[in-house]
């Protein structure tokens, strides 16, 4: 490799860097502040940037909101599916571990006995419609019908192996469960993360009690 060359790919690679960079901190500061709220001076603030930085990797605002949403779209749907579509996992376990990954984003964003601040993304961007265009709140849509679709799964296969009736009726248990995840972050900010995990328990016992095979 001539000298050009190395130094053509570790120009490239710290551009790569630093592009991550300002998508991780651009992420943190639209959930904990607001899309509305944040500009790219306090990005760069954050980051030790300048905002011709920003403009240069992409753009306008619109074009940087895009790609954070893109890019944790892509994320979201890794976790969706290493819960709900792997094989050999219970219906409860599968609820559990969807607990744990909000557990893990909101002890992200929140300190023990601190404030109770936002953890998700497009929960925050609810209050901020305004702000984001039709790409992003397509996407938004998506990925909700992504999950839905990701449990629906789920359950279908919980019943065919027996852990749940034969009749257990697969829509209404997927409309128990799909409240947990699109509002964990607004319960937990007024709430705590205590009060999520009742929710959770709660609707793990009430499909059980209703649909199970096996009494726990």
């Amino acid at each position: 490799m001539t000298s050009v060359s190395a130094s053509s790919d570790s120009s490239r690679r710290k551009a790569g860097e630093t592009r991550a960079r300002l998508l991780e901190v651009a992420r943190r500061l639209f959930i904990t502040r607001g899309l509305d709220a944040v500009s790219y001076g306090d990005i760069a603030k954050e980051v030790g940037s300048t905002r011709a930085n920003l403009h240069y990797h992409f753009g306008n605002k619109s074009e940087l909101v895009k790609e954070v949403f893109a890019t944790t779209f892509k994320e979201v749907r890794v976790r969706l599916e290493d819960i709900w579509l792997k094989p050999g996992l219970s219906l409860d376990e599968r609820i559990d571990l969807l607990f744990e990954d909000a557990k893990a984003r909101y002890e992200e964003f929140n300190e023990i006995g601190g404030e109770r601040t936002p953890w998700s993304l497009s929960s925050r961007a609810r209050f901020d419609f305004s702000s984001v265009d039709t790409d992003v709140v397509e996407g938004i849509a998506e990925m909700s019908r992504y999950f839905e679709e990701c449990v629906t799964h789920a359950v279908r296969l919980a019943v065919g192996t027996g852990e749940f009736r034969a009749d257990t009726p697969v829509k209404d248990v997927v409309l128990m469960i799909t409240p947990l995840w699109y509002f964990g972050s607004p319960i937990t900010q007024f709430s705590g993360i205590k009060r999520l995990k009742n929710h959770y328990d709660a609707t793990k016992r009430t499909i059980r009690a209703a649909y199970g095979t096996q009494a726990k």
